[in-house]
């Protein structure tokens, strides 16, 4: 995908250690660029099942890849439903699967998606539009003053949670807050920035995080992922949040212990610093690999 920067790129692939004609899964495919690189390393005959909860997005994606052939396997589906949606297309006992937890740039970029505070948009979030779940629009204009300070604190670790639970439901009741700038707005009067990072940054991750429940959905994907590898296959998880990669931590040492796994790295591998630079989305990313025994 022209423009799109994966995350951790070389970092993945050596960890992966594919081979000519092995099999993949990139349960997460966003823009492509790692399932690219998938693909290059299963070359000539190795296939790659790429999964993708947006249907702009696998649409988008999928043209960037058709020099791929068959070897690329695109399928709409969120990666909750890993398990069957991998073995409906024959990817069973697999060498390797990729999950890479962030919002994929054409995602973020797209202003009618409502994820980002930097253009006015509706106040969506969903990672599947075409679902009938909340959106976040939704959740604000009906969650309780106490349920907003939770999520705000567990979910972004923001640390005004309070002062800005109280002034959306106080906002709410003389007027809906419906655009990303609406809500942007808001933060910053209840927040003043105080340094390059937007005071909303930490709301908007929370809402997008409850919205998708992204940590229910990775806490039921990585059992089914070691179902679905061989043994010796390798999973990699990127993760961006410290509630995801404590979550991944906590299940791979947990099945480690029980002899179902192997940690393939003693401490997490974050971006170099040229990387972080050269792509600011990276700077929280953190990278775990794990083997099945």
């Amino acid at each position: 995908m022209p423009g799109h920067v994966p995350v951790l790129f070389s970092d993945v692939l050596q960890h992966l250690q594919l081979k000519p004609n092995d099999n993949a899964i990139d349960a997460t495919l966003g823009g492509g660029g790692h399932t690219r690189g998938l693909l290059e390393a299963t070359a000539p005959n190795g296939r790659v099942l790429g999964l993708e909860a947006d249907p702009r997005t696998l649409e988008q994606t999928k043209l960037g890849l058709l020099t791929f052939g068959s070897r690329f396997v695109p399928v709409h589906g969120n990666f909750s439903d890993l398990e069957l949606l991998a073995t409906r297309q024959g990817f069973d006992q697999v060498d390797a699967i990729l999950f890479d937890l962030g919002l994929s740039s054409i995602a973020l970029d797209d202003a009618s998606r409502g994820f980002s505070f930097q253009r006015p948009g509706p106040l969506d979030m969903r990672f599947d539009p075409t679902t009938d779940g909340l959106t976040a629009a939704d959740l604000i204009s009906t969650a309780s003053t106490e349920k907003l300070i939770r999520l705000f604190e567990t979910l972004g670790q923001e640390s005004r949670a309070r002062s800005i639970a109280t002034a959306i439901v106080q906002r709410r009741q003389q007027k809906p807050i419906e655009t990303t700038t609406d809500l942007a707005d808001l933060v910053e009067r209840v927040k003043p920035r105080r340094s390059r990072i937007h005071p909303a940054t930490k709301v908007f991750q929370a809402l997008r995080m409850a919205v998708n429940d992204e940590l229910g959905v990775v806490e039921r994907a990585l059992p089914q992922a070691l179902q679905l590898l061989r043994p010796g296959g390798r999973l990699a998880v990127i993760t961006f949040h410290s509630g995801e990669d404590r979550l991944v931590k906590t299940w791979s040492h947990q099945a480690a212990k029980v002899g179902q796994l192997k940690l393939m790295n003693k401490h997490v591998i974050v971006p170099t610093r040229a990387e972080q630079k050269s792509n600011p989305r990276t700077r929280s990313a953190k990278l775990r690999v794990i083997e099945k025994k």
